[in-house]
C-alpha cells in the first residue's frame, strides 16, 4: 500500500532568518534603561561563562609571555654601556614573544571590544569568543591605539606640565593629577566607544567624542570616575610587581595575580561604559542597526561559546 504526503497550508510556513531570530531571542535578555549601578559591572565577569574563561585561560598564557621583562630588568640594570650591549644580544630571543604577547593582548582587547559592544546593546550575556584571525586582531589594536593615543594626549601633556611646575608632589598635586588622568580615561573610552560603534574609526575624533560626552553631561562622571579608577590601579599594580617587590618569588606571583585584575578591571570599565551607552542611547543615537561587532551572541547559553 503506497503512501503519500501532502503538506498544505505553505502560505502559513515562513523562514525566519539568524538575524531576525537573534533579535527576537536576545529581546528576553535585554537590559531596562534604568540607570548603571556600579555593583552590575562588578559581578558582570562571573555571570557567564566568556567572562569566567577569560579571567582562567588568559591570564596564564599573558603571565609566561611577560615573564621575560624580569630578564630586561636584570640586563639592562643599570643601564650601563655594557649592559645596553648585552641587552642589544639578547632582544632577537624576545622577538618572538613579543609578537606572540601583541597578538594575545589584541585577541583580549578584541573581546572587551565586543563586550562593550554588547553591553552598549543592553545584553545581559557575555558575547562569545571572536575568532582567531590576525586581521581582526591589528584592527582591534588600532582602535585602542587611536583611543588610547587620544586620551593620553589630551592628560598627559597637562599632567607632564603640572609635574614640572609643582615640584615636589603632594596629597593636592595628586589629586590633581588623579583628575586629569580620569578626564583622559572618560574621554578614551567615549573615543573607543564611538570607533567601536560606528565601526569607523574616524569616528573617534574630537567633535564626535566630545558632542558626545556634552549630550549626556554629568552622569557621565561615574562611567569616567570608574576608567579612571581602573587606570590608575592597573598602572600602580604593574608599577609595585616590577619595582615595589624583592622578592623575585613574589613577583613571579604578583604577576600572574596582575594580569587576572587586569583582565577583570578590563570587563568591568567595558561593561560600566557600553551600559552608559545603551541608557543614553536615544540622546546619542550613533546606530540604528545592529553592528557586525554585536553579531552573533549567545543568546541564553550559559558556559558555551557556540
Amino acid at each position: 500500500m503506497r503512501r503519500s504526503w501532502h503538506v498544505t497550508g505553505m502560505d502559513d510556513i515562513r523562514v525566519v532568518s539568524t538575524t531576525d531570530r537573534y533579535r527576537v531571542l536576545r529581546t528576553r535578555y535585554l537590559r531596562d534603561h534604568s540607570p548603571v549601578r556600579v555593583t552590575e559591572c562588578l559581578v558582570y565577569p562571573f555571570t557567564d561563562g566568556p567572562g569566567v574563561g577569560l579571567l582562567l585561560f588568559f591570564p596564564p598564557a599573558l603571565w609566561l609571555l611577560t615573564l621575560p621583562i624580569f630578564d630586561v630588568i636584570a640586563i639592562l640594570a643599570p643601564f650601563t654601556k655594557g649592559d645596553w650591549a648585552l641587552g642589544l644580544l639578547v632582544m632577537p630571543v624576545f622577538m618572538p614573544l613579543l609578537f606572540s604577547f601583541v597578538m594575545t593582548l589584541g585577541y583580549v582587547l578584541l573581546f572587551l571590544g565586543q563586550m562593550l559592544v554588547a553591553s552598549a546593546m543592553g545584553d545581559g550575556d557575555h558575547p562569545r569568543w571572536p575568532e582567531w584571525h590576525p586581521n581582526q586582531i591589528a584592527e582591534g589594536i588600532g582602535r585602542w591605539l587611536w583611543a588610547g593615543l587620544f586620551g593620553a594626549a589630551l592628560a598627559g601633556l597637562p599632567i607632564i606640565a603640572y609635574w614640572i611646575r609643582c615640584g615636589d608632589v603632594d596629597w593636592v598635586d595628586r589629586v590633581v593629577i588623579t583628575e586629569l588622568i580620569v578626564l583622559a580615561a572618560g574621554y578614551a573610552q567615549m573615543a573607543l566607544a564611538a570607533a567601536l560603534l560606528h565601526d569607523n574609526i574616524i569616528a573617534a575624533n574630537p567633535i564626535t567624542v566630545i558632542s558626545a560626552v556634552v549630550r549626556i553631561g554629568w552622569r557621565y562622571l561615574q562611567a569616567s570616575l570608574v576608567a579612571g579608577i581602573a587606570l590608575i590601579m592597573i598602572f600602580g599594580a604593574f608599577t609595585a610587581v616590577l619595582a615595589e617587590i624583592s622578592s623575585l618569588k613574589i613577583a613571579f606571583v604578583a604577576l600572574w595575580v596582575f594580569w587576572v585584575f587586569a583582565l577583570y578591571a578590563g570587563m568591568v570599565v567595558m561593561r560600566m561604559m557600553g551600559l552608559t551607552y545603551y541608557v543614553h542611547a536615544s540622546a546619542l543615537g550613533w546606530f540604528r542597526r545592529v553592528p557586525k561587532w554585536g553579531l552573533p551572541m549567545r543568546v541564553g547559553k550559559i558556559y558555551t561559546n557556540s
